[in-house]
């Protein structure tokens, strides 16, 4: 749920505002059924939950000759939960889906918070790692073998999330992407709700 939740909200917070469709469509797009695993029936869940939990606002607007459809727009405390949830995903490992989802929202965090929490999470797989490698060196005698075998292919895994992060946190020191405190990021473009025409 809350790799939904992030998306949802993101998706909502970078339109500037949405209806559920619009926020479906996005996600589609993004082919987000595949690596978050997103249902459609989940999102207008989310985006109904996120509204109860005071993160979005609901406008009801009319339709095009049809029912009333309702603007989700995102408020300063689902923009906080935005910025958690996408320390979260970066720092925390054994969960790809919530990992893609922080990712696809990355530039909501400044460029400091991003290296930081990408190098928690380097730390963390490296701790890891340490740790596979003494228990491959001492395996307790009652573990079978395809099970020792699994735990080859984690470290595997691990060893190029170690990699991918490290290059990733490498290229955000060197100024890869918008993040929130560069020039024509979400903060410091005009918040177009305060815009006067």
């Amino acid at each position: 749920m809350s790799a939904t939740k992030l998306l949802v909200l993101g998706i909502v917070h970078l339109s500037g505002g949405a209806h559920g469709y619009q926020v479906r469509s996005e996600l589609q797009n993004w082919r987000a059924e595949i690596w978050a695993k997103i249902k459609p029936g989940s999102i207008y869940h989310a985006l109904k939950k996120a509204a109860a939990d005071g993160l979005l606002t609901e406008h009801a607007e009319p339709g095009n000759s049809g029912p009333e459809r309702v603007l989700y727009r995102v408020t300063a405390q689902g923009r906080d939960e935005i910025v958690e949830l996408v320390r979260d995903g970066l720092r925390r490992t054994h969960d790809p889906t919530m990992l893609d989802a922080s990712i696809a929202m990355l530039p909501m965090l400044t460029r400091a918070d991003a290296i930081a929490h990408i190098n928690e999470r380097v730390a963390r797989l490296e701790a890891e790692l340490v740790h596979q490698a003494k228990w491959r060196e001492h395996p307790d005698r009652d573990i079978p073998e395809h099970v020792r075998d699994q735990a080859e292919l984690w470290a595997g895994h691990a060893r190029t999330e170690l990699e991918w992060a490290k290059r990733l946190s490498k290229r955000l020191s060197e100024g890869a992407y918008t993040m929130a405190d560069d020039p024509g990021s979400w903060r410091t473009a005009p918040d177009p709700l305060q815009m006067r025409f």
